[in-house]
């Protein structure tokens, strides 16, 4: 029988780092994935226009999710189109948003895999709905977020299995699709933090210590 890892609950929610190392342990997302990430980045570097554009098509296909982009978001200073009819891909305010995105996909195949890079995927999932460790101008809500990345999963994983270098070298294809896969979920987990309940009591505890201290 394996060995059994010994895992402290409270340092799931209190620890971010800790968060990260745990699911990365369980998913098997370790040193290899990480640099088949990064090999990719010479494929996926060209891609990333087109996956933007994809994923803001599909934001706006749906007026629940559409929706959310007549409310301006943080840091944006531009005019904002309030009326979703009249709203379009080329307004400031999705343009901005669309930027935001694409430089997130570009990290996510340059950057170390390292304490600040943890803390920016959980600012990622933090950034989108009120919490006690920050009250977001814009909530969205959970159902919408896991759809996306549903739809966004499926996605990059065609897009990859069809590249011809990718194609040219199937072990290497699978690895890395496999590892896009795993980061995803990662990812999703640090969303889903700030919607779950689970470890609300500690996060809260978190957010009084943080204030304190500033």
């Amino acid at each position: 029988m394996a060995e059994i890892t010994s895992i402290e609950r409270d340092r799931l929610y209190t620890d971010r780092l800790y968060r990260f190392q745990y699911i990365s342990k369980f998913a098997e997302f370790g040193e290899k994935d990480i640099a088949a990430i990064k090999a990719s980045a010479p494929l996926v570097a060209p891609l990333v226009p087109t996956i933007v554009d994809r994923v803001y098509e599909k934001l706006f296909s749906f007026d629940i999710t559409k929706a959310y982009f007549t409310q301006k978001g943080d840091g944006f200073g531009g005019q904002v189109t309030v009326d979703i009819k009249t709203l379009s891909l080329q307004d400031e305010q999705i343009v901005f948003r669309k930027d935001f995105l694409k430089r997130y996909l570009v990290k996510l195949v340059t950057a170390e895999y390292d304490a600040k890079f943890v803390n920016y995927l959980d600012w990622v999932g933090r950034i989108h709905t009120s919490n006690p460790l920050k009250k977001s101008k814009i909530n969205v809500e959970y159902v919408h977020v896991g759809a996306l990345f549903a739809w966004l999963h499926g996605f990059l994983a065609e897009t990859l299995d069809s590249h011809p270098d990718l194609q040219a070298d199937p072990v290497t294809r699978s690895k890395t699709i496999a590892a896009f896969s795993k980061l995803l979920w990662i990812q999703n987990d640090f969303f889903a933090k700030y919607y779950v309940h689970e470890g609300e009591d500690l996060l809260a505890t978190c957010a009084e210590a943080k204030g304190k201290a500033e």
